[in-house]
């Protein structure tokens, strides 16, 4: 285990100098080579941890062998003297160990390990009292500089400079799961040790969404292991439906005749929006307000001139060969708006049983995720995309990929 003990090393439980966040924005210096963490000074045998090449440290202080410094995690001890450098260049030192700094089959990777629990618990600081930031997904993978060798040791996962902070326990990390090594776990303990069956399937389940595929057969499974069992936040049978639906997709040809077929439009304040061709004057009868930029907008080639927007809406403008086309970019189902596909009328009551229903065949689904999020794809270069919330329509967006 990532995480064990090291006692035959002299490394103790709960031995740290002190855990605090690091002051949001200061820069880090890096660490030249990988090697240990000790307690104190002069080479004591207490070992905290081990960090990479390249490990970011915030020197507090030194001696003519060693440095007191602070590492991501907010464990402060001291390293060996070695050159420190301002900036970092992807490298990695000789022997640098690959059980606590994978770098990936072709071994240029920064070190990472993959989440090996669902929905586990990201906190903004190192301690289980910790305000609860999100939940990480099964398989995530998250980049490590710093592994703490002593019990339920805490490694940080949040941006460069700690303006954003994210904690994690490192004995959650492991290895990247597959479905099939999953399956091969849940097999051997299926009907012998329900507690670890329960967990086993859960992780099938939660891998078979992420992975887009044998989700018929990890839902089948996990409806066998949970039947008798209460669990409100999964409703098995509405997902089954999903995965029948999902295995009805039609080739790209047919998908295609179908999405134009839907003669997809919207409707607001009796107006009718088709995609492509709203023009400035609707805009304007609509009383929308034209503005220059929307924050957050991804640059991906296509890049609109202005926008026309209401607090729900945001319409983008480009030209094209002369000609001015609008299209809807954003939409926010909380005002009357409405959008039409084929002959199904959506508004902010519109069910997500009778979304799926009409539409599974096209579509794929970040299910795991909550809300619910629902893409149909949009030729060769984007998606539209439909989220719900609490089994209504909430949004709906298009994106051009970059």
């Amino acid at each position: 285990m990532l995480n064990k003990i090291l006692l035959a090393a002299g490394v103790f439980q709960c031995c740290f100098y002190n855990i605090i966040a690091q002051n949001p924005g200061q820069h880090p210096v890096y660490t030249s080579e990988w090697g240990h963490l000790y307690r104190e000074n002069e080479k004591s045998k207490d070992i905290l941890g081990i960090f990479s090449t390249e490990a970011p440290v915030y020197v507090l202080d030194s001696t003519q062998t060693q440095y007191k410094v602070q590492v991501s995690n907010g464990d402060i001890g001291f390293i060996d003297r070695q050159p420190l450098q301002k900036s970092m260049r992807g490298k990695k030192s000789a022997g640098e160990p690959a059980q606590y700094f994978y770098r990936g089959k072709e071994g240029y990777q920064c070190p990472h390990f993959y989440v090996q629990v669902s929905e586990l618990r990201v906190r903004k600081g190192p301690t289980t009292e910790s305000i609860l930031v999100r939940r990480a997904a099964l398989n995530e993978l998250f980049c490590i500089d710093y592994v703490p060798l002593y019990e339920d040791g805490w490694i940080y996962i949040g941006d460069h400079f700690h303006e954003n902070p994210e904690y994690i326990q490192m004995k959650y990390l492991g290895t990247e799961l597959t479905y099939d090594k999953i399956l091969k776990d849940y097999l051997a303990v299926k009907g012998k040790n329900k507690e670890k069956e329960l967990a086993q399937v859960g992780r099938l389940r939660e891998i078979a969404w992420i992975e887009d595929k044998n989700l018929k057969q990890a839902l089948q499974y996990w409806k066998e292991s949970n039947t008798g069992v209460e669990n409100p936040k999964i409703d098995i049978d509405f997902e089954l439906l999903l995965a029948d639906q999902f295995a009805k997709k039609p080739k790209t040809e047919a998908y295609e005749k179908k999405v134009k077929e839907l003669n997809m439009h919207f409707i607001w304040k009796e107006t009718i929006l088709f995609d492509g061709k709203i023009t400035d004057a609707q805009m304007k009868q609509l009383q929308m307000q034209k503005v220059k930029d929307i924050p957050n907008t991804p640059e991906c080639g296509w890049e609109p001139q202005y926008f026309y927007r209401t607090p729900n809406i945001i319409i983008a403008f480009e030209e094209y060969k002369g000609k001015v086309y609008g299209s809807i970019y954003k939409m926010s189902f909380t005002n009357g708006e409405t959008i039409v596909l084929g002959n199904e009328r959506m508004d902010s009551n519109y069910d997500e049983k009778n979304f799926v229903t009409r539409f599974g065949d096209m579509l794929s689904a970040r299910w795991i995720s909550s809300p619910h999020e629902y893409h149909i794809q949009n030729g060769d270069a984007g998606l539209f995309i439909f989220t719900f919330k609490d089994g209504k329509l909430f949004s709906y967006e298009c994106m051009y990929y970059c």
